[in-house]
């Protein structure tokens, strides 16, 4: 039973969790939108949605827990962000799209982004078309005739 536990392990240490955590919550603070895995997007949505409610209030105290967690200039960019385009919510900040699973190890990939940024589903890359070879003139190969080394008589 999983009783008293929070979270995912992410097949990581606590200090390895921590900073990939707080990286991307900063990553999302700055970029408004990221893309990563199913499970990671899970894990640091409840971290991001906690840190938009303290810097919607904006008290001295809260700015000090979010530099605990954050522990960067983007407190700053995310206290703006909530009074400004975040202030009409009181939760829901952020939202999950799924995008399909990997080509490389078949995890599931998200977009992790805020609300209020517009959302337009990344096109899936197509490839130039690819412009007919020019083929080299070269001489025709020539096959030089191979000398049989002579018979041993076997007796």
């Amino acid at each position: 039973m999983r009783h008293s536990y929070f979270g995912k392990k992410l097949s990581r240490t606590k200090n390895e969790r921590k900073r990939l955590l707080r990286e991307l919550a900063r990553s999302l603070i700055h970029y408004g939108r990221i893309r990563t895995t199913l499970a990671k997007a899970k894990a640091v949505q409840p971290l991001i949605e906690k840190a938009v409610t303290k810097a919607k209030r904006g008290a001295g105290g809260d700015k000090g827990q979010l530099m605990k967690v954050l522990a960067d200039k983007s407190v700053n960019r995310l206290i703006a962000l909530g009074k400004a385009s975040l202030a009409s919510r009181d939760r829901g900040f952020t939202q999950i799209v799924r995008l399909g699973r990997r080509a490389g190890d078949g995890s599931e990939e998200v977009i992790l982004r805020f609300m209020d940024e517009p959302f337009i589903l990344p096109a899936k890359p197509v490839a130039p078309p690819k412009a007919p070879a020019k083929k080299e003139a070269r001489p025709p190969k020539t096959k030089a005739p191979v000398k049989k080394p002579p018979k041993a008589n076997k007796k």
